[in-house]
């Protein structure tokens, strides 16, 4: 008898876990789908711009990646090994730096991008980690190209946040990581100069004519 209560104890905790991964997966769907459907708008918003303010069109993605990017865990583990000997003005200031990439980089990437369809794809296994999910979704372009993005979505403070994207194979945070380690490397192991390094690039100087 005991060991038939106990057989029910384990089943009901293993369907109970099970309810709670697909709860969370959902709810990490939802974002994403929200995250996609504010970008399409603003893809639509300035499809047909010419020449798009390009203060307004930052503003416009600034405010939803602000929401749904965790750029503080994004840019500790782009500085990797770096980050410790790093300071805190120096972490801070590159993760407002690396922001600005990435709004540079959506910008770029999304103006003239013509987005015909989205798919998401249901999970091909649950997530170990409650507070950790993988959603995938499948992008159609205007003219068929499918884009396949793997977007990795972390819990933290009752909302869910992209940590890192995986498009067509391309790993965007080891892609930036890799690029940290060779500013390092060009820059005598500098964190400050690297940073300051990283910047210049996204805004480089007036030239004087």
């Amino acid at each position: 008898m005991k060991q038939v209560i106990s057989k029910v104890a384990i089943t009901c905790a293993a369907f109970l876990l099970s309810c709670s991964v697909m709860a969370s997966y959902d709810e990490a769907k939802t974002q994403v789908d929200a995250s996609i459907k504010d970008m399409i708008a603003v893809v639509d918003k300035y499809h047909d711009q010419q020449n798009p303010n390009e203060d307004e069109l930052a503003k416009d993605i600034a405010a939803i990646v602000d929401r749904d990017v965790d750029f503080t865990y994004i840019s500790s583990w782009v500085m990797g090994k770096y980050y410790r000997q790093a300071t805190e003005e120096q972490r801070a200031k590159f993760a407002v730096v690396f922001k600005q990439t990435l709004i540079k980089t959506y910008a770029k990437s999304l103006v003239g991008f013509d987005i015909k369809e989205y798919s998401i794809s249901p999970p091909t296994s649950p997530s170990p980690e409650d507070d950790k999910q993988i959603v995938t979704v499948d992008v159609t372009s205007g003219d068929g190209t499918v884009y396949t993005l793997v977007n990795y979505m972390v819990k933290t403070d009752e909302h869910w946040k992209l940590v890192n994207v995986i498009m067509n194979g391309i790993n965007f945070r080891i892609t930036f990581k890799n690029q940290f380690s060779d500013l390092m490397q060009r820059n005598s192991y500098d964190v400050g100069k690297v940073v300051d390094a990283w910047q210049s690039q996204i805004n480089p100087p007036a030239t004087q004519g």
